[in-house]
């Protein structure tokens, strides 16, 4: 029976990148993509206002998050090694990180603005609440002189 051959390069020990370079790249790449796919459908629940799905996203985000900084921390401590590596990957790599980068910036206005919103709305409301509170004390209180004079 042929023997499979094991298309995995082995990882050192207490490594999370495989020991060839071009196989850390791309599981880099794929890693960077995960989040890029992960961000932009938390970018449609914001677009959508859908809170709850945001909510549920943040779990699984910040799982794949640290994996990700785990991995990138790896990856920066060997950085001269991988100087020799193919262009392309390390081009596709730059250009996932930068897209990550661009589409979490926007992520984080977008959250800042739902806060804004939310506070401003907040604000409103305690505002009504107390206005109609201070209507209802003037009502009691005409209440009460009218009774007081009809007595």
């Amino acid at each position: 029976m042929p023997q499979q051959q094991n298309n995995k390069s082995p990882r050192p020990a207490g490594s999370i990148l495989p020991a060839d370079k071009s196989q850390a790249l791309n599981l880099m790449i794929r890693i960077t993509q995960n989040l890029i796919h992960l961000a932009e459908r938390e970018s449609q629940t914001l677009v959508q206002n859908d809170l709850l799905s945001f909510a549920i996203l943040q779990d699984e985000k910040a799982l794949m998050a640290e994996h990700y900084v785990r991995t990138s921390e790896e990856f920066r401590s060997k950085i001269n090694s991988y100087r020799g590596v193919d262009k392309a990957l390390l081009g596709k790599l730059e250009s996932a990180q930068k897209q990550l980068h661009e589409i979490t910036s926007n992520n984080n206005i977008a959250v800042e603005n739902v806060y804004e919103r939310a506070k401003a709305q907040t604000q409103s409301a305690l505002i009504t609440a107390q206005e109609f509170g201070q209507e209802r004390v003037r009502f009691e209180k005409i209440n009460d002189n009218e009774e007081s004079t009809r007595v």
